[in-house]
């Protein structure tokens, strides 16, 4: 149980955690991922956002699944408890802890609810470290496309993949077009061929310092 409960701290809690660099102070896990749904921001808290950025289609994919378990767990538990969704992950631990105390859960039921928890924060934890996949909400400087079709879905054309720290990557899915941005300097040139203050936003969270840039496009 201590497994779980140290899962639960991290998903609901503020918290630290010890690193190579010393003690590193991160938010819930769970308000990060909610978080990281419109803005692209490390566990450390940081990053950027505003209006009109593109989702995460990731971390809103990792949400939906975590809401989805937590329905079911309430469900299975009899209660759907008030508030947001840290405070209903918080309640539902509080609350199965006190049925299996009172033998109303039985072993698998208790085993399958304290894997849960731990479970959510490893996906997290490989959301965050995963490259970061951005899309971009105007046409392509290349071929002037906004959207492409893939697998009979409609996309953003122009994507940008990047790590935290590394060269980004970005591509247009138009199969007519397919141009591709790779490094700094041709991300730069991207941000000043687009130039909408949304779509810089995204570039200043790849790493890409975009003063000039917005000064370019005032």
């Amino acid at each position: 149980m201590e497994r779980t409960e140290r899962a639960v701290v991290r998903l609901t809690e503020p918290h630290t955690e010890m690193t190579e660099a010393g003690a590193v102070d991160w938010p819930p896990l769970l308000a990060w991922l909610e978080q990281s749904v419109t803005e692209i921001v490390g566990r450390s808290g940081g990053g950027s956002g505003g209006g009109g950025l593109p989702l995460n289609t990731d971390a809103m994919a990792l949400l939906n699944h975590v809401d989805t378990r937590l329905r079911m767990m309430q469900e299975a538990l009899g209660w759907i408890g008030p508030g947001d969704r840290v405070a209903q992950v918080a309640g539902a631990w509080q609350l199965a802890r006190a049925e299996r105390a009172g033998g109303f859960l039985d072993d698998v039921q208790w085993e399958n609810i304290c894997d849960e928890f731990p479970e959510w924060v490893a996906r997290i934890e490989a959301e965050d470290d995963r490259p970061r996949k951005i899309e971009l909400t105007v046409p392509c400087p290349a071929c002037g496309r906004r959207w492409a079709l893939i697998d009979r879905e409609r996309v953003a054309a122009v994507r940008i993949e990047f790590k935290p720290g590394g060269a980004p990557v970005a591509e247009c899915r138009n199969p007519e077009c397919a141009t591709i941005w790779a490094g700094w300097n041709q991300i730069r040139a991207l941000g000043v061929s687009v130039g909408a203050e949304q779509d810089l936003a995204v570039l200043k969270a790849c790493g890409i310092d975009t003063t000039h840039l917005l000064e370019a496009t005032t």
